[in-house]
């Protein structure tokens, strides 16, 4: 699996030019971070792009896409992680949501593990918060998933939580362990990048600096 961890500014809605890039150097897989089709949302909006209507833009490539963002789904929004691929999608649904941000106020929680089957191996999800929380992790090891994604929007003041335990969920479930997180600042809070592919064994495979938008490129 030729893998593109697209780490981007918080406020960056343009997705083609990773799109692009991903087409050009023969990608199978981008991943996107949390809500990175709209940056994080503190207050309702009153609107919601559909989630059909967004992932319309993914169908010229052949690649398939993970991408954050927020849908209607309930009474409220949910905080999904989508991997679409050639017209079909699967969804997780982020379980523990965030107080400082707001989540527990705009979102429904998830109550099912995110766990895709996909033609490079099972795959699952977790969605920043979600890192925290062991029961999450022990889930997805007892659907005995070949890779976990973990998208987050994980603010810069706590990353060396998120490079800890990064490492640490990688090496309990014995399993890579991705990382995918955003930079630069909304008004709100500043994010600490620190994107990561993390070997079962909790080595480092690569790694984004705190500030950069960048791309990771590796084959898992």
């Amino acid at each position: 699996m030729k893998l593109h961890v697209v780490q981007k500014d918080i406020t960056n809605r343009n997705l083609k030019p990773f799109l692009d890039q991903a087409r050009d150097t023969g990608a199978d897989v981008v991943c996107f971070g949390e809500l990175a089709t709209t940056g994080c949302l503190y207050q309702n909006p009153e609107t919601v792009e559909d989630i059909k209507r967004v992932l319309e833009q993914f169908w010229p490539y052949d690649f398939a896409v993970m991408i954050g963002l927020p849908y209607r789904g309930c009474a409220n929004l949910r905080n999904g992680y989508v991997y679409y691929h050639q017209g079909n999608f699967h969804v997780y649904n982020k379980i523990n949501l965030f107080p400082p941000m707001n989540e527990p106020a705009l979102y429904c929680p998830g109550d099912k593990p995110g766990v895709w089957q996909t033609p490079w191996g099972k795959v699952g999800i977790a969605i920043c918060y979600d890192i925290r929380f062991p029961a999450v992790f022990e889930a997805l090891s007892d659907e005995q998933v070949d890779f976990v994604f973990i998208p987050a929007a994980f603010p810069l003041v706590r990353i060396d939580d998120w490079c800890a335990l990064l490492r640490q969920r990688a090496k309990e479930m014995g399993v890579p362990v991705v990382g995918i997180n955003a930079v630069g600042d909304d008004g709100q809070n500043a994010f600490g990048g620190k994107s990561m592919v993390v070997a079962a064994d909790g080595s480092v495979l690569a790694e984004a600096d705190d500030r950069s938008e960048t791309v990771l490129e590796i084959s898992l």
